[in-house]
């Protein structure tokens, strides 16, 4: 595990109502591009993820100033209601910031990062973000379900297919291409258009876990898999974590990617004895 790329900061003891915990591995990669972070305070949980692109130390650096700035901007602005409306406008900021990246010869860096974030309050709400293919699942029971979409030229072919502007044919042979999983929004393409987000607050039930993850996961691992570690595992929420990173890359076909979690599990309100 590479701990430069995880930031847990605790303004006050997480409540009691919420654990949250994160793990990372470089894998077979050179270098770490997956940055991640936390913010605990007394009502709610901020998570953020970010798997950079960009070769070299531009996707470290994308991902790293990009998560490094919602941090920031949460502990300073502290909102306290609309979560899903600050994380988009900050996913704004997080755009210009990382397109305005410049390499040590005052060149553009020309680097991105995808992004996912949510916040958890005590009282059982969670709203969120995402930008790119990052990906967060809600766990709820034994039903796993993806609640960000991936934002990539082969969920823009399926929408294009379902509306009829293409072909079965056409989009049969573009989705075997290379390009099926090329981003059409990342942070760092500047005047970034395409933000996903939460509509409404989701209602949380005591034993929901939310997990933030880099395509790295789901990449080795089924949703199959997943949902089954995640259970399996639901007692200790820092070995869930663990065990869910060291299994994708156990199970990895080829080199492992850069594979980084954030998990939050919502205990619900306990009551006093």
């Amino acid at each position: 595990m590479n701990e430069l790329n995880i930031v847990q900061l605790r303004k006050e003891r997480l409540p009691k109502e919420i654990a949250a915990e994160a793990y990372s591995i470089i894998g077979h990669r050179k270098t770490q591009q997956d940055f991640a972070g936390t913010f605990a305070g007394p009502d709610r949980v901020l998570a953020v993820l970010c798997d950079g692109m960009g070769g070299l130390m531009g996707g470290e650096r994308a991902s790293r100033e990009a998560a490094g700035m919602l941090l920031k901007d949460y502990e300073t602005k502290q909102p306290s209601k609309n979560f899903a409306d600050f994380l988009c406008r900050e996913a704004v900021r997080m755009d210009s910031r990382v397109h305005g990246l410049k390499s040590r010869d005052g060149r553009r860096l020309d680097a991105g990062t995808t992004a996912v974030a949510v916040v958890v309050s005590k009282d059982g709400t969670a709203e969120w973000m995402s930008v790119g293919d990052s990906r967060i699942y809600l766990l709820r029971g034994d039903s796993l379900k993806q609640l960000t979409r991936d934002q990539n030229y082969r969920c823009f072919l399926e929408d294009s297919l379902r509306k009829g502007e293409i072909t079965q044919e056409h989009y049969d042979q573009e989705i075997q291409g290379k390009m099926a999983e090329a981003l059409t929004s990342y942070l760092g393409m500047g005047s970034i258009k395409k933000i996903g987000r939460s509509r409404q607050g989701i209602a949380l039930k005591p034993g929901d876990q939310i997990l933030l993850c880099s395509d790295g996961l789901y990449k080795s691992l089924s949703s199959d898999q997943i949902k089954a570690m995640l259970i399996d595992n639901q007692i200790d929420a820092r070995v869930s974590v663990r065990r869910l990173v060291d299994m994708a890359l156990a199970k990895a076909v080829k080199k492992q990617d850069n594979t980084t979690v954030v998990l939050i599990q919502y205990h619900g309100k306990k009551t006093e004895e």
